[in-house]
């Protein structure tokens, strides 16, 4: 048998790692922790809703893309915090999440899939490093010594190739979904099709 003193076991951790957990304590629970998280999920629920809007999509999954939206940021930012994962791989990951998700809530909405998941995913496309790519470029073709011409070029495929990988991942993690869920998505809407043409 087993003889297990839960209490002194409890005691013995707190005295050991009391410093490291009132600083998690502190961080996550008062600091800028919470603050961070909650700045970046209101961010990103403007930024989904924002562009969702511009869509024109039906209203009920206005606030949904937001908040898928607001859900693949985070889980990527945390992925990429971790160390886990790269900006591409974090990418593919966040997506597959709120694509998973967002058939859920296509089926329970009687929406297509596309119409929830897609513009969740604008906000999160790399738009920083596109700007970045073009104005390494037109400094490129601006300036006439060979050092700096070259440094502006590498910058360009550099700040290109991250807003390539990222967008690509980003895409692939979409298109997994779909892939699976295709049929489903398709019968999703039939029976709105139907009430449509029976009420004409």
């Amino acid at each position: 048998m087993f003889d297990f003193n839960l209490h002194s076991d409890i005691a013995s951790f707190w005295a050991q790692h009391e410093s490291i957990l009132a600083i998690l304590h502190t961080e996550i629970l008062q600091g800028s922790f919470m603050q961070s998280i909650i700045g970046h999920f209101i961010c990103a629920f403007l930024a989904g809703f924002g562009f969702t809007y511009g869509l024109n999509p039906p209203l009920k999954t206005l606030v949904w893309s937001g908040i898928f939206a607001s859900i693949g940021h985070i889980s990527r930012s945390s992925l990429m915090e971790s160390g886990a994962l790269s900006f591409s791989g974090a990418s593919f990951v966040a997506s597959l999440f709120i694509g998973l998700l967002g058939t859920f809530v296509a089926k329970r909405l009687k929406a297509p899939i596309e119409v929830v998941i897609f513009p969740a995913l604008l906000p999160m496309f790399p738009g920083k490093y596109g700007y970045q790519s073009i104005i390494s470029l037109l400094d490129f073709i601006e300036h006439r010594d060979d050092a700096t011409r070259l440094e502006y070029l590498l910058s360009f495929f550099d700040n290109f190739m991250i807003m390539f990988s990222v967008s690509l991942s980003l895409v692939a993690g979409v298109l997994v979904v779909l892939s699976i869920f295709y049929e489903q998505s398709f019968m999703m809407t039939r029976g709105i099709k139907r009430l449509k043409i029976r009420e004409h």
